[in-house]
């Protein structure tokens, strides 16, 4: 490995100074708001799913701009700032699906923009390119994990904020204008205050940034002065933390709201399970599956110790084959069925986007820093800075990072630094030193052809999608949910009359698209929001108290979870009381093949004379 570590490596291609805008960059970044708009506009509004968190986001938001206090009078699972940024939003614009849209996607265009200024801060603006394309790719699938209409807004501004903070970070590193700084302050605070697991990575990566920067000023009154600098974000922080204590208690916010606080029911009841399924444990099982990624690293690293061979305009070949390569495996993913394709489909993904790409990064984030640390320390700290920053924000997709799902929140950063640290492998030297440039290319080409071919194949047809139109806009739902506008119109109806309708499990975005009120604080009863005892009791109360004569009450099922059915394998307390004080009335249509994925029964209030 001594040739690895010594002759292999001279004058990397990471450099301490940004790239000059050019033409080519200019052009690169117009080709970015290209490709956004057009997935913007050829996945309109086909994105999310009526039945699930979705809902949620529009009707907390909804129920904001009426004026409701989040946490006392709606139930809410992470921080205050996304909810009530989209409350503002529709009261500038009106409660209108749209305003949503437009929302999540301009913010993926914003996450996508920033990565590229951060490639093109780190001399790399291909695989800033590259990274913010994925990020586009990914915003626009037809499920809850997307940028317009996502499971959770505070995960899409979480995402925003993280790639603002990174470019915000690596101009601090260099510039003495305090500015940066405090704007990096501002963005850690943001972060903290939409979701906790990116407020964590994010101070995390503030605090190393003002420890780097004291340890080269040499200077223990730069690290006051920085501290004082970014000390405004901290204060905001601390005082909006204050009020949410203040409204009922700091149990009240961790046990009955906040469901990924270490002590809530949900964590201790459900916690370990959802961390496994979405990738944060390290298992024998687990570490198997990423194998294959680590394999392929150590196969390349000691081939690139030994050399590579020196062939007359090698690089050309070499080129022109591994994207003839990339295309034809590219035709085959898409076109071939899935049967025929997983293994080829994995590989593909093992070196262009790893499953273990965190791991990798944490793996080889030191050997490459130390490396380019012997030949220019400047060039070695912004990396390492990225590579820390990488793992604290994927550290919950330690072992899944896949280009859908969880992880597209998350992967921005840790894909660009996957890129940056994936072009070291290469000896400078290698065919003249004429590879290093190709290599970056291929890495680009074949990392955007895995993501689109990944993405592809978890995209919903959208073309058997029935358009549901309602007063609060439109949306593209299956036709399992065709009893939708029954249901909405029953809740209309009834509100007319001055009755509520309680929806059971799930189904929030009823209240919203029908403009009703949900009768209760608690908007959703999936496995481990509902606390027994006292949050049990209070929700009972809440109930008796307000004239609740109907429930619609869904087949929606929660296999992600472990506990599948409501009432039966969770909340059985809450399950009971309800058959108890209602009956079955009438199914919401008619049964038919499609109503066997997703239907509804009305029941009704049992009166006081009859349940005697």
């Amino acid at each position: 490995m001594a040739a690895f570590a010594t002759k292999g490596y001279t004058a990397p291609i990471l450099s301490s100074r940004a790239i000059p805008w050019n033409r080519t960059t200019l052009l690169a970044l117009a080709a970015l708001v290209v490709l956004w708009a057009g997935l913007f506009g050829a996945t309109w509004a086909s994105w999310g799913d009526v039945t699930v968190d979705c809902g949620r986001e529009m009707y907390v938001a909804a129920a904001l701009a009426h004026g409701r206090t989040l946490y006392r009078d709606v139930w809410y699972l992470y921080g205050p700032l996304a909810p009530y940024f989209n409350g503002v939003l529709f009261r500038l614009f009106g409660i209108r699906l749209e305003v949503l849209y437009w929302a999540g996607s301009l913010s993926a265009l914003g996450s996508a923009i920033f990565l590229y200024l951060s490639g093109i801060r780190l001399s790399s603006w291909r695989a800033g390119w590259t990274a913010a394309a994925v990020v586009l790719v990914q915003a626009f699938v037809h499920g809850i994990f997307c940028f317009p209409l996502p499971y959770s807004f505070a995960a899409v501004y979480g995402c925003l904020t993280a790639c603002i903070l990174l470019w915000l970070g690596l101009h601090a590193l260099e510039s003495k204008s305090a500015v940066w700084l405090l704007a990096a302050g501002i963005a850690a605070c943001v972060a903290l205050l939409l979701k906790l697991e990116y407020g964590v990575a994010c101070y995390a990566f503030l605090l190393l940034l003002l420890a780097v920067r004291a340890v080269r000023l040499r200077s223990g009154k730069a690290l006051l002065s920085d501290l004082l600098v970014v000390l405004p974000g901290g204060v905001a922080c601390a005082l909006v933390i204050g009020w949410m204590i203040s409204l009922r208690g700091v149990d009240f916010l961790t046990q009955e709201n906040i469901a990924s606080w270490p002590t809530s029911y949900f964590m201790q009841t459900y916690g370990k399970y959802w961390l496994a399924h979405t990738g944060m444990t390290v298992t024998p099982t687990a570490l198997l599956h990423v194998a294959p990624s680590v394999a392929l690293l150590a196969e390349f690293l000691l081939l690139s110790s030994w050399g590579l061979p020196r062939l007359p305009k090698a690089e050309r070949w070499f080129l022109a084959s591994s994207i003839a390569l990339i295309a034809v495996v590219t035709i085959i993913l898409v076109w071939m069925p899935d049967s025929d394709t997983n293994y080829l489909a994995g590989v593909f993904r093992s070196i262009f986007f790893p499953q273990a790409m965190v791991l990798l990064i944490a793996l080889a984030a030191l050997p490459a820093s130390w490396l380019l640390w012997q030949h220019n320390p400047a060039s070695a700290i912004p990396l390492s800075l990225l590579s820390v920053f990488s793992c604290l924000l994927g550290f919950r997709l330690l072992l899944a990072m896949y280009p859908w799902n969880y992880s597209i929140y998350y992967d921005g950063p840790p894909l660009l630094c996957f890129l940056l640290l994936a072009q070291q492998v290469i000896p400078v030297d290698a065919w003249g030193g004429r590879l290093r440039p190709q290599w970056e290319l291929v890495l680009c080409v074949g990392c955007l052809a895995a993501v689109s071919c990944g993405v592809g194949k978890h995209m919903v047809d959208a073309r058997g999608e029935t358009l549901l139109k309602t007063e609060r806009g439109t949306i593209r739902v299956p036709e399992t949910k065709a009893a939708y506008p029954a249901a909405i119109a029953f809740m209309k109806e009834r509100a007319a009359h001055g009755e509520y309708v309680l929806s059971v499990p799930e189904d929030t975005s009823l209240y919203f698209l029908s403009g009703t009120e949900c009768p209760s604080r608690l908007i959703l009863f999936t496995p481990g929001v509902l606390a027994p005892g006292k949050m049990t009791e209070e929700l009972i109360h809440e109930l008796e108290s307000k004239p609740v004569r109907y429930l619609i009450w869904s087949n929606r099922e929660f296999h992600e979870y472990g506990a599948t059915v409501f009432g039966k394998d969770y909340d059985q307390v809450f399950g009971d009381y309800l058959r108890s004080h209602y009956r079955p009335l009438r199914p919401l249509i008619p049964q038919n093949d499609h109503t066997k994925r997703w239907s509804a029964v009305i029941w009704e209030q049992i009166p006081r004379s009859d349940s005697r």
